[in-house]
């Protein structure tokens, strides 16, 4: 059986400046029995970015819940995200044009994740992220943030087709999370970038592992959807002044095993922003 939260916040900065969330997200079950995670945050400097949030995730939802494959073939369902994601580039083309604004305003990242319980197949464009949970207890990166460019961290839009990513996981895993850039650069930090495990894993272990997080039953995540938001919105998070956007699925047959205690331990950040420090005055 497959479980699943998200939700999206609105940012501190966003608040103070009087602006709406420009996150949006959906998790739901198809009609196979796959479940489907869609995440997508509006740029910052565009106007209408919310809108063009709400309308990828909804035109992605439309497309699979009409036209994804019934059985799990994974060139067949990349295909169909392809077409997905055409259909929501669509959408907000379609939305600019019946509003007469230029599309640049309605600018927006798109991650989508449609898993089986033991595999992903996945799209995605922007700065955002998917984190895996295998059986074995490992946590990866599946995607690669796209920053970068002619501007310091310019960021990948879905108009931008030629930056569109189609890929697949392994077939043991037992969990994922998509999350939007203000919480993904915390889990997976630059710092952490050229080490041998690029995850915090302590961060986002107790929003996806069932051995801290305890669900068994789709019922139990509304509770773990509150407290969720609950520790988001905490003092923890008080850095965070970005919105913040994650999407969890689980499979609730499967119990990750424990990895010894050394995977858990806190990364060395003084030792790490030491080293940084290094190579930057080397460099100079």
């Amino acid at each position: 059986m497959i479980g699943y939260y998200s939700l999206s916040l609105q940012g501190k900065s966003h608040v103070s400046g009087s602006i709406p969330c420009q996150d949006s997200s959906l998790t739901m079950l198809l009609a196979n029995g796959w479940a489907i995670a869609v995440i997508a945050d509006g740029l910052g400097s565009a106007k209408r970015s919310d809108a063009g949030s709400f309308l990828a995730v909804n035109g992605i939802v439309k497309y699979m819940t009409e036209k994804c494959p019934k059985k799990w073939a994974v060139p067949k369902i990349k295909q169909a995200l392809q077409g997905a994601f055409e259909l929501a580039n669509d959408f907000v083309v379609k939305k600019s044009a019946t509003e007469g604004n230029n599309i640049g305003e309605y600018d927006t990242t798109l991650t989508v994740a449609i898993f089986n319980g033991s595999q992903v197949v996945y799209g995605h464009v922007g700065d955002g992220g998917i984190i895996t949970l295998s059986n074995n207890g490992e946590f990866k990166m599946l995607t690669k943030a796209q920053k970068g460019g002619g501007e310091f961290n310019m960021v990948s839009p879905l108009r931008s087709k030629e930056k569109w990513v189609f890929g697949h996981s392994d077939t043991d895993v037992c969990a994922i999370t998509l999350l939007t850039d203000g919480i993904y650069d915390v889990i997976c930090p630059w710092i952490l970038a050229e080490q041998k495990q690029p995850v915090y894993v302590n961060y986002i272990r107790p929003f996806m592992d069932r051995n801290i997080l305890k669900v068994n039953a789709m019922k139990d995540f509304d509770k773990v959807r509150r407290e969720v938001k609950d520790f988001l919105n905490s003092e923890y998070n008080a850095n965070i002044t970005d919105d913040k956007t994650i999407a969890t699925v689980i499979n609730l047959d499967v119990l990750p095993k424990i990895k010894p205690a050394a995977y858990y331990a806190e990364p060395d950040w003084a030792g790490l922003q030491n080293e940084n420090r290094k190579k930057l005055y080397s460099a100079n």
